[in-house]
């Protein structure tokens, strides 16, 4: 399951060091939001995810201009602890290797900037 978590630099950072991640929650394709939402494709409800995740990226922030920063993980089934409205809580750390993608979202855009996992590192002294 293609799983969002929006994330602060901080966080980020010590994510790419450690090569694990304690998460409690994050924005997934639940059943309650696959039918609340029935009349879209399992991408257009992934867009849809990764944009809430995006917008609550923005409160995390360390400045005005930063980006609001998500990354997409791949969720094993056995990690998911509870399922919520549209998000699920897990049992589990999260790991590196679980990582799709970062998605990034400037203020004021409507865009998310997708970047490869390759590239998070590489990038990360940007989006302060």
């Amino acid at each position: 399951m293609r799983a969002y978590l929006p994330i602060t630099h901080l966080e980020l950072t010590s994510f790419l060091e450690s090569g694990v991640k304690k998460v409690e929650t994050i924005f997934a394709p639940t059943p309650f939001f696959v039918g609340d939402n029935s009349e879209l494709d399992e991408e257009e409800i992934e867009y849809l995810l990764s944009l809430e995740a995006a917008q609550e990226s923005l409160a995390l922030r360390q400045s005005e201009s930063s980006p609001g920063l998500v990354l997409a993980i791949e969720l094993e089934p056995a990690q998911v602890n509870q399922v919520e409205d549209k998000s699920v809580t897990l049992n589990s750390d999260v790991s590196w290797n679980q990582v799709q993608c970062a998605l990034l979202l400037y203020p004021n855009d409507e865009e998310l900037i997708w970047f490869a996992t390759q590239e998070i590192a590489l990038n990360l002294g940007e989006w302060k």
